[in-house]
């Protein structure tokens, strides 16, 4: 069990892709977390885990038959899941949030992963509690400015509460992102009154406790607030600890009258790591006054390879009929959630991700005439599966899958899907079942990324632009390189001229015997992006080093 004398990492992070029902995951932030959360408990290492709770509204996405994207709420029920109130002496431990005018209480549950492992999970969605604290429990990252802040709040204050209640000392606060920056308003007043220190000494003290991983340079990833709104939340804290308000949150100020929540977790943490090799190179260049470490992220094998992948001595033969399995589960899974399906014997390419327009869902579509050519060549069929999910308030991801719905739909009817409700389960589905994986950022956006990492343990061949983690391979003879200023045109002379040929290039046994070359090599580099190997670089360059 987890105790104060193995003095774990505590790991804060605003959402945990765990399990593919339980709503607090929205994207690859949290996917990250959960494998992150899984190799520690392969591992044993000790760790903590800190999220929050939410009750799923909005989590399940549903096209209409007009083909609208609408969100419709979870069915999983908390109390009767797998997941355990969080107890002590017997009794639901209960944390009490005192603010000015209020008390607010905050529950936990949880999950045991390891021995020397468990998730935690905080939640306001308790009787008595004030509305709108309740309301917060919704879903991720939705509400106003307040609302936004109040979850963070409950994260990093009631985190930190719900540690010293258990007994849990951690060595260090690790926040993946900015979210649980708060933390150190409660390191500090705790350290201020068991070790009768001032508040200088007590936020060094704490900020030495504290590493922060950055997740994207994109402005939307980066959030700010209005001074006035941070330093309203502040105040009780800064009351509690007898000092000026503005002491608590200073360090996010980029002007007189805004926050940066990146810049706060930049100045009250010791070491910083961004989550690619070309992502350290950039964050340096943007915030060169930080002791940034490159970590490249990784995937759980156990939860995102097939576990037949993993034998280095399979023949050609077993290979592919392995992959084909997949193939074949991937076209059941599609006919279950559209009501279409295809052939599986045709070429698969998949783009499947969170949908923003930095991510360039659009780009293969420019020449809607010449890639319906492609596609449905009788001799040399393609199909393109598309998934992804919009964010809440992004209206413009809400149009792309309406603008591809239709062209889907007309132009491309028959050779085009777009699956609904991407999800854990989907995306393991896609990521063994396609043929390639397309991804198509623009450059230098794209941090790192790991749905290709999962298609590549899998043989799913990258066809990629040169962005995030895909700087650090070599893909001669492995996948494609798209070029970022054309990626259409690039896409169609590749997929013309290489991947289909190559694909459709058999044996006299009817095996694509170059094909499942590069499929050998996709899931022996595949290896490099483990979320093992990552754990044990956090551990080394960010824990103890």
């Amino acid at each position: 069990m987890i105790s104060s004398e193995n003095r774990p990492v505590a790991y804060f992070c605003a959402e945990f892709g765990i399990d593919n029902e339980l709503p607090t995951y929205s994207g690859g932030l949290g996917i990250l977390a959960g494998d992150l959360m899984s190799a520690a408990a392969d591992k044993n290492y000790p760790f903590v885990g800190i999220g929050i709770l939410y009750r799923g509204k909005d989590f399940v996405q549903h096209i209409t038959k007009e083909g609208k994207e609408e969100q419709r709420d979870s069915q999983f029920d908390h109390d009767t899941s797998f997941l355990r109130p969080t107890m002590k002496n017997g009794k639901p431990l209960i944390i009490k949030l005192k603010l000015e005018s209020s008390i607010v209480l905050i529950k936990s549950y949880h999950i045991r992963l390891a021995d020397s492992v468990t998730l935690y999970f905080l939640s306001t969605n308790v009787d008595g509690n004030p509305p709108e604290w309740i309301s917060d429990m919704d879903a991720q990252y939705k509400g106003d400015t307040n609302s936004q802040i109040r979850q963070q709040i409950i994260l990093g204050v009631g985190g930190v509460k719900l540690l010293d209640k258990l007994g849990i000392k951690p060595k260090k606060f690790h926040i993946n992102e900015g979210r649980p920056s708060f933390i150190i308003w409660e390191l500090v007043r705790g350290y201020m009154k068991r070790k009768n220190i001032s508040f200088p000494q007590a936020w060094q003290k704490a900020k030495e406790k504290i590493v922060y991983t950055n997740h994207t340079l994109v402005t939307a990833g980066n959030l700010t607030y209005s001074s006035e709104i941070v330093e309203k939340w502040a105040t009780p804290f800064a009351i509690k600890m007898g000092v000026d308000t503005q002491l608590l949150f200073k360090d996010g100020m980029i002007d007189p009258h805004t926050f940066s929540i990146t810049l706060f977790a930049l100045n009250i943490s010791t070491k910083q790591s961004a989550v690619s090799k070309i992502h350290a190179k950039h964050a340096k260049e943007t915030w060169p006054y930080y002791n940034w470490v490159g970590i490249v992220n990784g995937v759980h094998f156990t939860r995102w390879q097939d576990s037949d992948f993993r034998y280095t001595n399979l023949d050609d033969q077993k290979i592919w009929d392995l992959h084909m399995t997949k193939k074949r589960e991937l076209v059941s899974t599609v006919l279950k959630r559209t009501g279409y399906e295809y052939d599986p014997n045709r070429m698969v390419i998949s783009w499947a991700r969170r949908l923003a327009d930095y991510k360039q869902p659009r780009a293969i579509f420019s020449d809607i005439h010449r890639l319906r050519n492609i596609l449905t060549n009788p001799d040399r069929p393609v199909q393109i599966l598309f998934a992804g999910n919009s964010h809440s308030t992004d209206r413009s991801a809400k149009s792309i899958i309406e603008e591809m719905i239709k062209i889907f739909s007309t132009d491309l009817i028959g050779h085009a899907i777009f699956v609904p409700n991407y999800n854990i389960s989907l995306a393991n589905h896609m990521v063994s079942g396609s043929d390639v994986w397309l991804n198509t950022p623009k450059g230098n956006l794209e941090a790192c990324g790991t749905s290709g990492m999962k298609a590549i343990s899998n043989g799913v061949l990258n066809c990629t632009v040169i962005d995030g983690w895909t700087h650090e391979v070599d893909w001669n003879d492995i996948g494609w390189v798209l070029d970022p200023e054309n990626v259409s045109r690039s896409f169609y002379d590749i997929l013309e001229n290489q991947i289909i040929p190559l694909y459709y290039n058999r044996d006299e046994s009817g095996l694509p015997k170059e094909w499942i070359k590069r499929m050998r090599e996709s899931i022996k580099i595949s290896k490099n992006f483990s979320s093992e190997r990552m754990l044990e670089e956090y551990i080394e360059k960010l824990y103890e080093g």
